[in-house]
């Protein structure tokens, strides 16, 4: 582990339990020792190309609902009748996304509507806690066009929420295609840039210049994961972000302890997306 000499290097770097930046000269009144801390380091941005799917011809001529507010097509109806759901829309660019007839021991194909264009994708987009897709279109890369913008919820459980982030393009044959963002960002390579510190007797998550205070009674400081934690979020000046979780093992059991929040602005260019800007947070259940 990198370590450093002097705890008033590490005073500047703290942040408080719960998220927010603890001022270092509170800090300051405590008596000044010699600790070990891993080294703060200036994060670079992570990257990694989309995972790329076209959508494909509807494999029937499937009669569209009308309308969103009809609780007939709603997710609950949409399993009940063995009709097409009708889960979300972006109505301002005129997209929508609907179900393909629920089948009990087969996955759904999503079918995505986006102005004349309609095609079907083999996507998770509900699980039993039946929490909705969501959508919107905006210009996501900068290049002057709008891309469609498609976040589900695939994973729930015990320590479990998962999303799934799918950015629509138009194609010049008339079809859509998918630029998924990968889970090896996530998943692989974001928990490379976390760290772990014990201070006299204090224990800390650290991700670059951040730390946040936890309680690290029989956790491994050594297993530092993502867990299963991932969501995505349009923010209000238009952009996207990713939020997460740092998760460490139980000494006795393994069995996963949260102990923090994280975030990252995604950058999307080219079909490759980028994870820049971490912040790390108090987590909060």
């Amino acid at each position: 582990m990198r370590q450093i000499g002097s705890f008033l290097l590490a005073l500047a770097l703290l942040s408080g339990c719960g998220g927010g930046p603890a001022p270092a000269e509170s800090l300051l009144e405590e008596p000044v020792q010699t600790v070990s801390l891993p080294e703060a380091r200036r994060l670079e941005p992570l990257s990694a190309p989309a995972i790329v799917t076209q959508g494909r011809k509807p494999a029937e001529d499937y009669e569209l609902p009308p309308s969103l507010a009809d609780p007939w097509y709603n997710a609950e109806g949409w399993i009940r009748g063995g009709v097409v759901g009708f889960l979300a829309e972006a109505p301002e660019a005129g997209a929508a996304f609907y179900a393909a007839p629920y089948q009990a021991n087969a996955d759904s194909p999503a079918l995505i509507r986006w102005g004349n264009r309609l095609a079907e994708f083999d996507w998770v987009f509900l699980t039993p806690r039946t929490i909705l897709p969501r959508m919107d279109c905006f210009d996501v890369d900068g290049d002057w066009e709008d891309e469609l913008v498609v976040i589900c919820y695939t994973g729930s459980g015990t320590g479990v929420s998962v999303e799934e982030l799918h950015i629509l393009e138009k194609d010049p044959d008339g079809s859509l295609t998918a630029y998924t963002f990968p889970e090896s960002l996530w998943q692989e390579e974001l928990p490379k840039l976390f760290d772990t510190a014990e201070v006299n007797g204090r224990t800390f998550a650290m991700l670059g210049h951040e730390l946040v205070e936890f309680d690290g009674e029989s956790l491994d400081l050594e297993t530092a994961s993502s867990g299963l934690i991932a969501g995505f979020s349009k923010e209000e000046w238009g952009g996207l972000r990713f939020r997460g979780a740092l998760c460490l093992s139980h000494e006795d059991s393994g069995g996963p302890c949260y102990v923090a929040d994280t975030s990252a602005e995604i950058l999307y260019r080219d079909g490759v997306f980028t994870l820049q800007d971490f912040h790390l947070y108090g987590y909060e259940q």
